[in-house]
């Protein structure tokens, strides 16, 4: 008996992405949860059998749905018992493909800034989890309690991506750095930042130069995109064992009041404590100041103080923000227990000597919270 048609694809339109390697992967964690056969979950939402192997497998990307049918879609696999959460999160996978898709497309070819993503708004974490899922096998949290489905012969962990794809990938993500020079911030520190999951030898001593480059400006006290750019640089170095930037950020730029507020801000932002989307750094620090409570942040800096590559930025960060919101933690006993239990498995004979006076004053200041 043939199945009936409810969920149309369009076909023919350029802008349809080539693969749709994330939010297919995605879709197969849904189906796990639900526990279906591919067989099954065609039959439960009347399309073909094929047409769940292409979505999943990235072939017949779910963004060649139409929104209408993608909403459908969304609604009918929640029905059906699926995690919301997973759910509502098809359509960022969807938008991770097709930022995916275009830095594949132009590899070292120069994008125009109004056509190149990284140019038009500040990304929040919950997005670029999605974005680099292939290259890091890290799962986003929402959904990192998903099993895979069943199948007969061994899943692979992660998005696929060919190593030409890489390649290609973050041959775009330098040349939009390169591209942008001094004026376009935004899109040259969003390219650094992801740069630093490229492991080529190349890529390192570019990321050398960069911070090089930012560390040796004179960064007006005032110029706080500039400060978060040298920020990026730095903990993209970090991410590939070099420490020794981070330790000159946080003892030079780090050092000026509002560069500090500028760097837990966009912190704040990037956790998605700041609910409001913004189109530049400066933007997202000046509108963004004041409407965050800290609570967040500091519950993500607690569970990564022991982070090997970026404690010493995460003890810094917690410090200044135990210093800047001193309610969080005199109001709440079990959130200052959980910082002290932080503080001893920070405790690393790692840690710079400047580190390692940052999380003593982090204990006292902790300790004097509960008084």
């Amino acid at each position: 008996m043939a199945r009936s048609k409810t969920l149309t694809v369009a076909q023919g339109s350029r802008e349809t992405p080539e693969f749709g390697i994330v939010s297919g992967y995605l879709f197969k964690l849904v189906r796990g949860s639900l526990g279906c056969t591919q067989v099954d979950l065609a039959e439960r939402l009347g399309v073909d059998d094929n047409t769940i192997q292409g979505w999943e497998s990235g072939r017949r990307p779910l963004s060649a749905l139409r929104a209408a049918d993608l909403m459908r879609l969304t609604h009918r696999l929640a029905s059906m018992g699926a995690p919301t959460a997973a759910t509502a999160l098809l359509p960022s996978a969807i938008e991770a493909d097709v930022f995916l898709t275009t830095a594949v497309r132009a590899g070292g070819r120069t994008l125009p800034i109004w056509e190149n993503p990284l140019a038009a708004s500040v990304h929040r974490r919950s997005f670029v989890s999605l974005v680099t899922w292939p290259f890091t096998g890290v799962v986003p949290s929402v959904v990192r309690h998903l099993p895979l489905p069943k199948a007969r012969g061994p899943v692979a962990d992660r998005p696929q991506m060919s190593a030409a794809m890489r390649q290609a990938f973050f041959d775009q993500m330098r040349t939009s750095a390169e591209v942008a020079g001094n004026e376009a911030t935004l899109l040259r520190r969003q390219a650094t930042y992801l740069l630093a999951f490229d492991g080529r030898e190349e890529t390192a001593q570019w990321l050398s130069r960069e911070h090089k480059r930012t560390a040796v400006r004179s960064i007006n006290e005032k110029d706080l995109p500039s400060g978060i750019l040298t920020r990026t640089a730095s903990l993209a170095l970090a991410r590939q064992g070099d420490l020794e930037p981070v330790r000159h950020f946080i003892q030079g730029t780090l050092a000026n009041d509002g560069q500090t507020l500028a760097s837990l801000t966009y912190w704040a932002y990037w956790l998605g404590e700041i609910p409001d989307t913004f189109a530049s750094d400066g933007e997202m620090v000046e509108l963004g100041a004041r409407s965050w409570s800290g609570r967040r942040l500091a519950e993500h800096l607690i569970g990564h103080l022991d982070d090997p590559r970026n404690a010493e930025m995460n003890i810094h960060s917690l410090l200044c923000l135990v210093m800047a919101r001193k309610e969080l933690l005199e109001s709440d006993g079990d959130l200052r227990s959980r910082t002290l239990l932080a503080i001893e498995q920070a405790e690393s004979s790692e840690l710079s000597r400047h580190a390692r006076q940052e999380l003593q004053n982090l204990r006292f200041a902790t300790q004097l919270a509960g008084r």
